[in-house]
């Protein structure tokens, strides 16, 4: 028996140690014509093979390695009794790409649509349409997208060579085919006071009062141009002609948008956006609200003045330096903006002061942008009393246990301008009853029986509490960061056992077998949880 067991021993150690296992050379996912050599590695000096597929034997594959070109299971069998693996083989199949498409001769401004046609499952897709002018829309991953073809203005014709590639798991196909559209017109418009504002083009005159704009037709398409059309935007009847090289048009104090339309030789329509802007650059004032010494999860109602006389087209946006949002407006303006500050200021630099949040806020239009701002503003931060403790711990008399303050980041802000300074909160702590207990380590801390935790002797991060009577504790964490904030402060009860005693009385100690014996357990009670026994008989003869 002892000699079995040691055999039987040794072969599990063997298995373990020398790593055997079937390696391959390269991916065992692949495509469709492709191959991989699978190796048994770790097989003693002289043994014999026997690969198999889904637990098949395969004929004549009988070598240390075997080439899989087709999906399954492989594993191998070493000496006729180890097995390999198994390995997983995937053979992917190709996909077929396909794709229709409509309308087709159409204008280049008229969006196309693809219809997706390829065969396979689980393909993912690589759309590219031949139309560097469209930017980012030039490429697509959808399965059945639309384009609009950009391309160049003119008169004629244009081709594309639009390509989808069907992926199924790197097993790519791919088709190309063309696409000729129809040019569409030059839309370049020029006028007076042309700029670009917020990414839109503006004709602008900076003024008062009503104002005369010159237009110039400079379509790049002029010669071949059929037609005009220009919306003013104003509520003013449409300019429409066949042709025209300057124009002039009066405009109100305001913001307009005005649309060119150009119709080309060959059928083909298209529209210039533009916009049309008169008046001065904007006012604005942004008044303190006072008292901007605060406490976090407050709220500031900032007034707006000054914007009036603004003109319309003029946008607002006010900003706060505390990581939330912006918040923007078109004219007119609110009377104000209210704006919660839900965390505290330390650690923020606002302009010149330290420890500070900022309020701005920016008036702009195309003529000009003006901007005010309240700063500083101090925001305390409160800390929520936590008390860390281990959940799990069984307390009798004796025991320690280890409470820790995890009240967090907790802050008051103290003094102003450049001598603005971060005051962390303190944390006292308080056990009831006043007996019972001794600390082995750290101290309770005093508030002197003040709000005002400047006054506070900081109690210890953490403190270690050695029981020594049972009863229930009540341990309480009170913290604070400043008299502005206020405190807040957590109670966790413990329950402390005494020490367990066993005791029992038997119903007899003395008699004749068969001897039937009961028991009342006398042991002492605990105050929580309950007590776990373990019993046990043992006798010896009687003389």
């Amino acid at each position: 028996m002892r000699k079995g067991f040691c055999a039987i021993f040794l072969l599990f150690f063997h298995l373990f140690v020398s790593g055997q296992t079937i390696t391959a050379n390269g991916p065992t996912s692949f495509c469709e014509g492709k191959n991989v050599v699978l190796t048994a590695e770790g097989a003693p000096p002289g043994a014999s093979f026997q690969w198999k597929k889904d637990g098949a034997n395969i004929p004549s594959a009988t070598s240390s390695t075997y080439t899989a070109t087709t999906q399954g299971r492989y594993s191998v069998e070493v000496n006729g009794s180890t097995t390999y693996g198994p390995v997983t083989v995937t053979v992917n199949d190709y996909p077929k790409a396909g794709f229709t498409f409509s309308p087709t001769n159409t204008c280049s401004n008229v969006p196309v649509k693809f219809n997706n046609t390829s065969n396979g499952t689980g393909l993912t897709y690589t759309w590219s349409f031949g139309d560097p002018n469209s930017g980012s829309n030039n490429t697509t991953t959808a399965t059945h997208p639309s384009h609009t073809f950009i391309g160049t203005p003119g008169n004629g014709t244009q081709t594309f060579t639009v390509k989808l590639v069907a992926d199924n798991n790197g097993c790519k196909d791919s088709i190309t085919q063309t696409i000729t559209t129809r040019q569409i017109p030059g839309v370049q418009l020029g006028g007076t006071g042309a700029l670009t504002y917020n990414g839109l083009k503006y004709f602008t005159r900076c003024a008062s009062t009503t104002s005369d704009f010159t237009f110039s037709n400079q379509s790049s398409t002029n010669a071949t141009n059929t037609s005009y059309i220009i919306q003013w935007g104003d509520g003013t009847p449409d300019f429409t002609t066949t042709s025209f090289t300057t124009l002039n048009h009066t405009y109100g104090i305001g913001n307009y948008n005005l649309k060119f339309i150009v119709t080309g030789n060959n059928g083909c329509k298209d529209t210039g956006d533009y916009y049309v802007f008169v008046g001065n650059n904007p006012a604005v004032g942004f008044n303190n609200p006072g008292n901007t010494f605060i406490c976090s999860n407050t709220s500031l109602t900032f007034p707006i003045t000054g914007t009036t006389n603004n003109p319309p087209g003029t946008s607002y946006t006010v900003t706060f330096n505390d990581l939330s949002s912006p918040v923007t407006f078109t004219h007119p303006a609110p009377a104000s903006v209210t704006h919660l500050f839900d965390r505290g200021s330390c650690g923020t630099q606002s302009s010149s002061f330290p420890n500070s949040f900022q309020a701005d806020i920016q008036a702009s239009n195309p003529c000009g942008t003006s901007a005010a701002s309240v700063v500083p503003i101090y925001v305390s931060e409160k800390a929520k009393a936590t008390i860390g403790y281990n959940p799990d711990t069984v307390l009798c008399v004796t025991n320690t246990l280890t409470v820790t303050n995890l009240s967090g980041s907790g802050y008051g802000i103290s003094g102003s301008g450049a001598n603005a300074v971060c005051t962390p909160g303190k944390g006292i702590w308080s056990i009831t009853p006043a007996t019972g207990w001794t600390l082995t380590s750290g101290s309770l801390g005093n508030d002197f029986g003040s709000t005002d935790p400047s006054l506070w002797l900081n109690g210890s991060q953490a403190l270690n509490i050695r029981f020594t009577a049972p009863g229930n504790y009540a341990i309480r964490l009170r913290t604070s960061a400043s008299e502005l904030c206020g405190g807040d402060e957590v109670t966790q009860i413990f329950c402390v056992n005494p020490a367990p005693v066993a005791n029992f009385t038997p119903s007899v100690t003395t008699g004749c077998l068969p001897l039937k014996v009961s028991t009342v357990n006398n042991s002492n009670t605990p105050l929580c949880k309950a007590n776990t026994y373990q019993w046990s008989v043992s006798y010896s003869n009687t003389s």
